[in-house]
């Protein structure tokens, strides 16, 4: 039985952390940037002293799952993807493409629920949508069951917290030989999971479950059934398609050909509803300036960009985002032939990958790295634990008249996060000679 002080220390901790998630999700604003930095550090000050606790797990459930409800409570306060969201359903549940056409040519046609109140809330306005079918499967859902915006953020949160609890299932059995269940609650009680996933409604969330599905699986054998989560997850984003190399390295042909066969089958299929010239011209249109154009909390491309301005007098993010693209392929390919040389289990490789991706990605919003706290934790590496603290200091960019961030927050963040991943890189080294 834990000591009546120990209690306290823990129901001062639970206090803590839902207040700084609840403050950091609902109330405010996301230009207020040291106010939401405090908040934020508070609940995971909270979350790392709950994680050591000895607590039992369905307590850390119950405040994970409650932490969640709370957030139920209002729109999100830090994102606004959300209207974008809203705005394709709605086209859907009338009958119309997302991808046909851009916001501005659909306004005038007197679509119900695509008004001029919501387009004004879009932050996408000169984009085609990007976001793939299955996402656009739970926008209609959200939008012909729900009236309000809020019910429709509503009924989409339901889907990540669903996912998280699955998530959580998948851990415990693919973590089974680990008798303490902390590691669930490092994942569970992340509060950059619970406010990026539940909270701003991003399907990075839902990503992570369809992952743990096919890694657990691949482990019993069953490849039809893993190649189905793989592709469900490059179906909500693409981007989990970076993974196939390690799969099919990992299990070698018969097994790693299946999965990656039928996960291609599983994204073909979820486009048929949607292809034509409009979808493949929009898309490519979006993904072209994704590359070419965004650039955000960046590490390695910022530095080669400030080279850029220095040696030839300008952005060269137009060539520089493709080449870096093209090294992040062959670096995945790299770490798949490394990863099945040295016998690393399968989610250090794709744990590795990923990192890759980001560190030479023109553009980290926070969400992006929620699939690596998975990932470590299934590999016995915290350095995305420490970068999911980090990465929110990218917060205190937004101002009311836009977005500025100080370089020395990213050097601070990528200076920390990387030292924690030498750190515990040179230890599993150690450890394994």
């Amino acid at each position: 039985m834990m000591p009546k002080q120990d209690k306290t220390a823990v129901f001062a901790a639970g206090f803590i952390f839902f207040a700084g998630i609840s403050a950091t999700g609902l109330l405010i604003p996301r230009h207020h940037g040291w106010m939401l930095l405090f908040a934020y550090f508070s609940a995971f000050f909270a979350y790392i002293w709950l994680c050591k606790s000895e607590i039992k797990l369905t307590h850390l459930l119950a405040i994970g799952v409650t932490a969640r409800l709370i957030l139920f409570l209002g729109l999100p306060s830090l994102s606004d993807d959300l209207y974008r969201f809203i705005w394709d359903g709605a086209l859907l549940r009338e009958g119309f493409s997302p991808y046909a056409g851009l916001p501005a040519e659909y306004l005038s046609l007197g679509i119900p629920g695509v008004d001029q109140k919501l387009y004004d809330q879009l932050n996408s306005q000169p984009y085609y949508s990007v976001y793939p079918p299955l996402n656009q499967l739970l926008f209609w859902i959200s939008t012909t069951i729900g009236t309000t915006w809020l019910t429709q953020a509503n009924l989409l949160r339901c889907f990540f917290l669903m996912a998280d609890l699955g998530s959580v299932y998948f851990l415990r059995q693919l973590l089974s030989h680990q008798k303490n269940h902390s590691v669930i609650g490092w994942f569970f009680l992340n509060p950059l999971l619970i406010l990026e996933a539940t909270g701003n409604i991003h399907f990075e969330g839902l990503v992570v479950f369809f992952i743990l599905l096919g890694l657990y699986t691949l482990e019993k054998n069953r490849t039809i059934s893993s190649g189905i989560g793989f592709g469900l997850a490059a179906a909500t984003k693409l981007l989990p398609l970076i993974f196939l190399p390690a799969i099919l390295m990992k299990k070698w042909l018969k097994e790693g050909a299946t999965v990656t066969i039928v996960a291609g089958l599983v994204v073909s299929i979820s486009l048929i509803p949607f292809v034509n010239s409009a979808l493949l011209s929009g898309m490519q249109s979006s993904l072209g300036l994704y590359f070419q154009k965004f650039e955000f909390n960046a590490s390695v491309y910022f530095l080669l960009r400030e080279a850029g301005f220095w040696f030839r007098g300008y952005n060269i993010i137009g060539t520089l985002g493709p080449t870096l693209s093209v090294l992040t392929l062959l670096g995945v390919l790299g770490l798949a032939l490394n990863g099945q040389r040295r016998k690393w289990p399968l989610s250090k490789t794709m744990l590795f990958s990923l990192s890759l991706y980001l560190l030479l990605a023109t553009t980290v919003h926070p969400w992006y790295i929620l699939p690596l706290i998975a990932l470590g934790l299934l590999s016995g590496f915290y350095y995305p634990i420490v970068w999911s603290l980090m990465i929110f200091v990218t917060y205190f960019g937004y101002q009311e008249a836009g977005f500025e961030l100080s370089t020395l927050w990213i050097v601070l963040e990528y200076g920390v996060v990387l030292s924690t991943f030498a750190i515990e890189l040179i230890r599993s080294h150690e450890k394994s000679t």
